[in-house]
């Protein structure tokens, strides 16, 4: 479902939606809630929060091709990138419209953005690096990896986005369990697959550092996904809900 500007995804995504109702829609992009989830899509981009998208894809590609077994035990800044952005996905969540949070993660997961956001997660940040673990289910492994890092990564995220986050994003995490262990019942015979076509994207330099060090230092541009699919989703809850909002 392409689009490259608001007016596009209209016609994609709410074509029921009348002009009002479009105009309240293009408010609300502007508003808190929404500059919020780009700022944490942004920051899960961003190196020197986590580790860059390049790098986190070029680790996990390692690891799915390489030893892979044990990687919530041998890679632990891939698990504490894997947490980050499970938590930062949790924080976007929160921060969405929706009387509660039940409601919140519904509306992400009928948007197109919202499901594109949770295949990501699954099929990149966990079953390509943490396949073997994965088998456990999505839940144990998520769990297993914010026990471990959680604490880091919090301070990370309220250090960028406030007080308080922490909580939420953990709250939000909790409820998005289900929907990560169906994800991952969905990609589980699909992973030799995935891997081999993130591979082909790769920038030829990148694909040969041997080490996330090496692929940082070939200073290849990153891949910037959480903030693509970060800002269709913030287009798309405008269009169905956001509107309503103003």
């Amino acid at each position: 479902m392409p689009y490259t500007s608001l007016a596009e995804a209209r016609l994609c995504v709410a074509p029921e939606i009348d002009d009002a109702q479009y105009a309240r829609a293009e408010a609300w992009t502007a508003c808190p809630a929404a500059r919020r989830v780009l700022a944490i899509a942004d920051a899960l981009d961003t190196g020197d929060v986590g580790i860059s998208v390049v790098s986190g894809l070029r680790t996990a590609l390692g690891l799915f091709f390489g030893q892979g077994a044990k990687a919530l035990d041998t890679d632990p800044q891939q698990g504490a990138d894997a947490a980050l952005k499970a938590l930062g996905l949790g924080a976007m969540v929160a921060s969405l419209p929706g009387a509660t949070l039940a409601e919140r993660v519904a509306r992400v997961r009928a948007l197109p953005a919202g499901s594109a956001l949770l295949h990501y997660y699954v099929a990149v940040e966990l079953a390509l690096p943490f396949g073997d673990d994965l088998a456990q289910g999505a839940t144990a492994t998520v769990t297993s990896l914010i026990d471990k890092h959680g604490g880091v990564v919090v301070a990370k995220l309220e250090t960028l986005l406030g007080g308080g986050t922490g909580t939420s994003a953990r709250e939000a995490v909790g409820a998005l369990l289900g929907p990560f262990d169906e994800v991952a019942v969905q990609t589980r015979d699909k992973v030799g697959s995935i891997a081999q076509s993130a591979a082909s994207f790769l920038p030829p330099a990148l694909a040969a550092a041997g080490t996330v060090a090496g692929a940082v230092a070939t200073g290849a541009d990153t891949l910037p996904v959480w903030r693509l699919l970060g800002a269709r989703l913030v287009v798309e809850t405008a269009l169905k809900h956001g509107w309503s909002e103003t």
